[in-house]
């Protein structure tokens, strides 16, 4: 039990460490460059992001929470080079007839290389905590990170350019997936890679409602920005994206920490468990419900002070917009956890149900929010549309726990 309890701590330690990493270098290009920089790679970031939705095909809830033995990790593997090579083309293709210069496009294309890294790392990952060896796991965080803030300072110093920076840091995010992860990984279990074998093609088609949520979900990030920047320029979106960065670091600790406990929400529903499913929910909803008050108190709190030290004071004119922001992330995080429990529950039709509609809403509120409060209507429609889904989730799971009970009746 100390060893299981020692290894989930490196994971948890790793993805922090990781997730401030990415952090600061949003921070790091505002101090060693430009706001208008600060602006080119929060597109970056951004934008192959969403297409990392199709390179990750939302794979990892699915493949710890296959408790049944569905597919191989051979399987989950090949499925992931596939879609690898999707995401980096598709990326590609939407960078060139967007309304993007040369420079911003070889800029998304360059993270877009990182992001296939971390998809390469993801699915090594499920396999790492099939056999519970989560030290793996923090392991490789922790040496991605060192790699990503050490190209990311030293490049700027030296070259002073942010597409070469990028490139640098892509390139040594690449090695460290195949020389550490994919090298500790065979260790655990040996991977059989056939790319065009039936049961890959099955996977992928089960798992497409779901990478389909959550490129939807990320466009709902996105697209507020792009309007932004596309109405008012690019410094207003390096601005809104400098104070929205020291929030992220909530988002990723929320998955990341709850990412361990996912496969016991399939065993406990499977095994027809009424009262410990429900428990399970209502724990994990009070769980989120605190997260959302501390974090709200401790930004209050901290945040004007946080912002200063990492902006300068000139950044306090804009504090209007962080409470919304952390409010964003927040919700965000929310939505990560509750999906996973939806998809270990494989109720993965309402999943996508909702998120279109919820696309939808956004879709025809965006513009007019953004027109009228600026930089603070890319969180106002963020706040409306996830608080809907939010809402309409946990209605599936409270259904979904109705169901484990008639089941167990009949």
């Amino acid at each position: 039990m100390n060893s299981m309890k020692k290894n989930v701590a490196w994971n948890t330690l790793g993805s922090v460490f990781y997730c401030v990493c990415q952090w600061l270098i949003t921070i790091l290009v505002v101090w060693l460059d430009s706001y208008e920089s600060a602006g080119n790679l929060s597109l970056a970031m951004t934008t192959s992001s969403s297409f990392s939705a199709i390179a990750l095909f939302s794979m990892r809830n699915y493949q710890v929470s296959d408790v049944k033995g569905e597919y191989s990790q051979g399987q989950y593997v090949s499925s992931r080079v596939i879609t690898c090579i999707a995401a980096f083309i598709s990326c590609a293709v939407a960078a060139l007839i967007g309304n993007n210069g040369r420079y911003e496009v070889l800029c998304i294309m360059a993270f877009m290389l990182v992001r296939v890294a971390e998809a390469v790392v993801d699915v090594m990952h499920g396999i790492n905590q099939k056999y519970m060896r989560y030290d793996l796991i923090g392991k490789s965080y922790i040496i991605r990170g060192i790699f990503t803030i050490a190209s990311f300072s030293i490049g700027l110093l030296v070259t002073g350019e942010l597409l070469l920076t990028l490139i640098i840091m892509a390139v040594l995010n690449l090695l460290a997936a195949f020389l550490y992860d994919c090298r500790k990984t065979g260790k655990l279990e040996e991977i059989k890679l056939n790319l065009f074998q039936k049961k890959v093609i099955q996977l992928l088609k089960t798992c497409l409602p779901i990478v389909i949520f959550t490129f939807l979900l990320s466009l709902e990030n996105l697209i507020p920005k792009q309007v932004l920047q596309q109405q008012y320029g690019e410094r207003e979106l390096g601005i809104y994206s400098s104070i929205a960065s020291p929030t992220l670091v909530v988002q990723v600790f929320a998955s990341v920490a709850f990412n361990p406990f996912l496969p016991k929400f399939s065993e406990v529903y499977y095994s027809g468990d009424t009262v410990k499913f429900r428990s399970m929910l209502h724990k994990t909803y009070a769980v989120l419900a605190g997260m959302c008050a501390v974090v709200t108190v401790g930004a209050a709190v901290v945040g004007k002070l946080g912002l200063q030290i990492l902006f300068g004071k000139d950044i306090l004119q804009y504090y209007n917009l962080f409470m919304p922001i952390v409010w964003c992330t927040i919700l965000t995080a929310i939505i990560w956890i509750i999906s996973a429990i939806l998809i270990a529950l494989r109720k993965i039709k309402w999943l996508i149900v909702g998120m279109i509609i919820d696309f939808g809403l956004c879709l025809a509120l965006v513009s007019p929010l953004v027109e009228r409060y600026n930089k603070n209507g890319v969180s106002i429609v963020q706040l409306i549309v996830m608080a809907l889904y939010i809402l309409f989730m946990i209605i599936v799971c409270e259904c979904s726990a109705d169901k484990v009970h008639n089941e167990e009746n009949l």
